[in-house]
């Protein structure tokens, strides 16, 4: 990845600090992005530290200025932009649908949705003044199904798909790929407090996911590796959603 530019949103911690870190090391600087000044902090001295190249942008991706805004960071300080991972989200509250506060639905809609459409419409304008370039978007795997008691989040990844799928379509002649990654779960604070053996047993695999492994499937979608892949999902769920319920 020498002389290519990256941008990663919610990078502060967990698979988005990851992918950062995965960026760098393959030698790409890294724009960083996270609404916390302190853990967006962090992993810039993280990457610098490994030797590499990154900057700080603050800012609430959902807010559709502020993602522009932070995302014109790599135009403005690097010259370009080739990667994006779309990875800042909320889990939202955990009740029945029936039941769900319409003020927190919309707030996940908001930044699992609205924040991937707001750096996603300012990634592609970037990348297309520079010959193109590639952007994966964080789902789930949620989007296998439903999940209960987590309508907004479910709803809200479900949604990034068909975001994903048409922005695929609509920018294929621009030479911008745009994908997917379904995690299963992975060892983050994001669901660490979740009952660890019930979950564990979920996955064949026997475990969660670590963050490194996820960031390994973003960056091999990110880079040419993956040049005829684009409008795809891709689950790294240790067989999660391969298995059919109750057998």
């Amino acid at each position: 990845m020498p002389d290519r530019v990256g941008f990663v949103s919610g990078a502060g911690r967990g698979i988005g600090a990851a992918v950062a870190l995965r960026l760098a090391d393959g030698g790409a600087a890294v724009v960083v992005n996270d609404r916390d000044p302190q853990a967006a902090a962090a992993t810039v001295a993280a990457v610098e530290a490994a030797g590499g190249t990154a900057l700080a942008a603050t800012g609430d991706v959902s807010r559709t200025d502020e993602a522009a805004r932070c995302v014109a960071v790599a135009q403005r300080e690097f010259g370009r932009l080739d990667y994006a991972y779309n990875n800042a989200a909320v889990p939202g509250v955990i009740a029945p649908t029936a039941d769900y506060p319409a003020a927190t639905f919309w707030r996940v809609m908001q930044v699992n949705l609205g924040g991937v459409l707001g750096c996603l419409q300012a990634e592609v304008q970037s990348m297309r003044e520079t010959g193109g370039g590639s952007i994966v978007n964080a789902v789930s795997a949620a989007v296998a199904g439903g999940v209960a008691g987590s309508a907004a989040y479910a709803a809200s990844k479900h949604a990034v798909v068909g975001l994903t799928k048409s922005a695929a379509l609509d920018h294929a002649a621009d030479d911008v790929r745009v994908n997917a990654v379904a995690p299963g779960l992975v060892d983050t604070g994001f669901v660490r407090d979740i009952d660890q053996a019930r979950f564990a047993d979920a996955h064949p695999v026997g475990r969660r996911a670590r963050t490194e492994e996820i960031a390994a499937a973003v960056c091999w979608l990110l880079t040419d590796s993956a040049s005829f892949v684009t409008g795809t999902v891709l689950a790294v769920d240790g067989g999660l959603t391969a298995q059919v319920a109750g057998l």
